[in-house]
């Protein structure tokens, strides 16, 4: 369609800018698929709305692509095993324009996964030593084939003192570069009244011209005037530098075709493009060329109608409802995402993720905080015959290498006491999920046995409906700084088992919705029986008097066959809230516990109980856990 539109090559120029223009607003937005109305926030004054935007992106195939109604630059479609300058090469080639070396640096980062500031060093000295791309002093980056470039004609093959063989070399020059003597003769008459060993000569040839003109024509004649007939002299001609002066200057702005323009043009370009963006918004089919646009007045009887209602609002609903967009259009998900920007936007009402939003007092006290419940007791303060606290903390190192890995399991973590997240290379559709206690009772899961990515990072509080086995609807809350989703009381106390419920976790079609299935298995590491939880509970009432390291050999006396590490954590936990670290660290230090080789079931030795740690583990303890 663009074809027919675009019919001439100034055309084509005022095109090709506004594009270049559009991909470098990709570069300052998040680097993910955007929502057209998400682009246009980072056109800053560019005359272009969504309906406009978005006519120009689906005829631009050979730039764009579309992903579910959000859009990314094509050049990003490629392996992360594509070397560096070839990727860079690809992008400017993209936007056809010259592009701050902060901005590639970013994109690189986004692509290859690393930190921009190490492509920010790089870069120069990688374009520098680049047969395709340039680095300027005031770091711009470009592509070589926009300068002249003499490189190959060395004086002395063509008896330089000659002026007949310095002409020639000039015509090779010529050729080497894709130019003709006739491209250039019509401006040396001009050219020859400046001195061009002047460093600003090819700014003010600019001036006088007044009309565009290719920049490896300007660097001809900045090469050509400079010539000595001297065999031993060397160029002063300095390509990149001639570029620098003239970009850095603000008065010509590069062109797509490559040429210098009075910087007044730009201001052409942008409105016969805008122009040209209307007659493809009209040649759009019917349904394409009307996505949902909404005016203030809209925006704010939507806003005060969420005001007013007792729950929490569907955007889908209000959509099908005010505008008669139902979920089969074509556009539904486009203009969900309109309806939904716009009211995220609005600070009147809260966005509870997805197409969720309400006032801030429809999310209950409760989500907003901790249960104290989670925090860490201080430790009471008991001491061996020595003087030495029982309770002890070892660095990491000190574990054996199976209870590393049992240690940094998700089932042993909880909240505040987990791994740092990291997310995974691929997100699964579905997670498995093992209820302990206390979020049995309290109707909540820790994240840190969900991945990250699986939920949306933002906004901090979200709703969500999980459905049950019994398709049952659960309306529950995640917290991403509490690391808690709350809301399953009911769905729990429904479970005759105390500890161990394997649940699974499903993604749907939608963001807010998840399966949320018993599996009616138990883990058997997590287990723990109704009589045994009642001697724990017992152990609790006298939990105050006794050292972590006591209570875990009186848990241990419950597990005459001995027991893993999981298990004992989450039996320790039960009589007193403890972190991985100091059950791991008991474990290891006190010759009491036994790990046979090649087993991950700890035993307890009665005869060694009460006798110190063992010599070795006295040079991991932590620094802050030995005495002074």
């Amino acid at each position: 369609m663009i074809e027919t539109i675009v019919q001439d090559s100034k055309d084509r120029v005022a095109m090709d800018y506004l594009l270049g223009q559009i991909l470098q607003a990709f570069m300052e937005a998040p680097p993910v698929p955007l929502r057209a109305n998400e682009l246009v926030a980072h056109l800053h004054e560019l005359p272009l709305n969504t309906a406009l935007l978005r006519a120009v992106l689906l005829n631009e195939p050979t730039r764009f692509l579309q992903e579910e109604r959000r859009w990314l630059p094509l050049y990003r479609k490629v392996s992360p095993r594509l070397s560096l300058t070839a990727f860079v090469e690809r992008l400017v080639r993209a936007v056809g324009l010259p592009l701050s070396l902060e901005k590639v640096a970013r994109e690189c980062g986004v692509h290859y996964k690393r930190s921009y500031e190490y492509y920010e060093t790089i870069l120069p000295r990688v374009c520098q030593n680049s047969e395709t791309l340039f680095c300027t002093p005031s770091r711009i980056v470009g592509l070589r084939e926009w300068l002249f470039l003499p490189d190959w004609i060395e004086p002395i093959p063509y008896e330089w003192e000659r002026a007949e063989e310095r002409e020639r070399a000039a015509h090779d020059a010529l050729f080497y570069n894709n130019l003709t003597w006739s491209e250039v003769e019509t401006y040396l008459k001009r050219a020859r009244k400046l001195d061009w060993h002047q460093p600003d000569t090819p700014v003010q040839f600019l001036e006088q011209i007044k009309a565009p003109l290719s920049n490896r024509i300007l660097g001809f004649l900045s090469w050509y005037l400079t010539l000595s007939p001297d065999p031993r002299w060397v160029y002063p001609y300095d390509p990149v530098d001639i570029f620098d002066r003239v970009h850095q200057l603000g008065k010509f702005v590069w062109g797509p075709d490559e040429q210098w323009y009075p910087a007044s043009v730009r201001t052409e370009w942008l409105e016969r493009a805008l122009q040209l963006a209307t007659e493809l918004h009209h040649q759009l089919p019917e349904e394409e060329m009307q996505p949902l646009e909404l005016r203030p007045d809209e925006v704010e009887h939507i806003v005060h109608y969420i005001l007013q209602q007792p729950g929490i609002v569907h955007a889908a609903q209000l959509l099908e409802e005010m505008f008669e967009v139902s979920p089969t259009s074509r556009t539904f998900k486009e203009d969900l995402d309109t309806l939904i920007s716009a009211l995220i936007s609005d600070r009147r009402i809260e966005w509870f993720g997805y197409d969720r939003f309400g006032r801030t007092d429809h999310i209950p006290p409760y989500v907003r905080q901790v249960p104290p419940v989670f925090d860490f007791p201080p430790l009471p303060d008991i001491r061996n015959e020595q003087g030495e606290p029982y309770d002890i903390v070892l660095v990491e190192e000190a574990f054996p290498r199976s209870l590393r890995q049992e240690f940094r399991d998700p089932r042993a973590q909880d909240v505040n006491d987990e791994e740092q997240a990291v997310v995974p290379e691929f997100i699964p559709n579905k997670v498995r999920i093992v209820l302990r206690p206390p979020h049995k009772d309290l109707g909540t899961i820790p994240l840190c046995q969900i991945p990250p990515g699986f939920f949306e990072d933002a906004p901090d509080i979200q709703q969500f409906t999980f459905i049950d086995e019994q398709e049952r609807a659960h309306e529950v809350w995640l917290n991403t700084q509490a690391r808690l989703i709350f809301g399953l009381f009911e769905r729990f106390a429904e479970l005759d088992v105390i500890s161990g419920a394997i649940f699974e976790l499903h993604k749907t079609d939608r963001p807010d919705v998840f399966r949320f299935i018993y599996t009616d298995m138990v883990d058997p590491l997590l287990a723990i029986s109704h009589t045994r939880y009642q001697r724990l509970l017992d152990l609790q009432a006298k939990a105050d008097q006794m050292s972590t390291y006591h209570i875990l050999i009186e848990v241990m006396r419950l597990h005459p066959t001995g027991a893993d590490f999981l298990t004992l954590h989450n039996e320790v936990n039960v009589v007193r809230r403890t972190k991985r670290e100091l059950t791991a660290s008991l474990l290891s230090a006190y010759p009491c516990f036994e790990l046979h080789k090649g087993s991950t079931v700890w035993h307890l030795v009665e005869e060694e109980i009460n006798k110190p740690i063992r010599k070795k583990a006295r040079s991991y303890i932590m620094p802050q856990e030995v005495e002074s």
